[in-house]
């Protein structure tokens, strides 16, 4: 049985960690766009949300709570499958962003906010679809609605 403590402990942890630095870098983007500033300070910001994700994705892979979740309800496999497709096209979608920031930032820049706005929508959504799976599977192995 995993200790649901601590799944849920380090879920709301990582939650919260992502979606501060999510909003900090859509501050970032709007102001350096606004202000018409060089893109360096988003690019480090892109740089440091993709290693946080990378490390994330990767402990969510071996022993996490998807890991956890297939051990739990093997019935879940092929949506924590498809989860686990989904990290990397968030990595792949800032390697493209970080890319056209280094090789052409003014035509980047101009649009980054919506397109920044666009990846934190769905990787919200792919937060939701990963916490309901896991919950699903949670409340099926305890029981609950016995």
């Amino acid at each position: 049985m995993p200790d649901l403590q601590r799944l849920t402990d380090a879920a709301v942890t990582k939650l919260l960690t992502e979606h501060a630095l999510l909003h900090d870098l859509l501050e970032e983007a709007d102001q350096i766009t606004a202000e018409g500033d060089s893109p360096e300070a988003l690019i480090l910001g892109l740089h440091e949300l993709r290693d946080m994700m990378h490390d994330q994705f990767a402990q969510e892979e071996r022993g996490g709570y998807l890991q956890e979740t297939i051990s739990i309800a093997p019935r879940y496999s092929s949506e924590c499958e498809q989860l686990r497709l989904d990290h990397r096209l968030f990595l792949s979608d800032i390697d493209a962003m970080l890319d056209d920031l280094h090789h052409s930032p003014a035509e980047t820049l101009a649009t980054f906010h919506v397109r920044f706005r666009d990846f934190t929508t769905r990787f919200l959504n792919h937060e939701h679809h990963e916490n309901a799976v896991v919950q699903k599977a949670l409340e099926e192995d305890i029981g609950v609605g016995d």
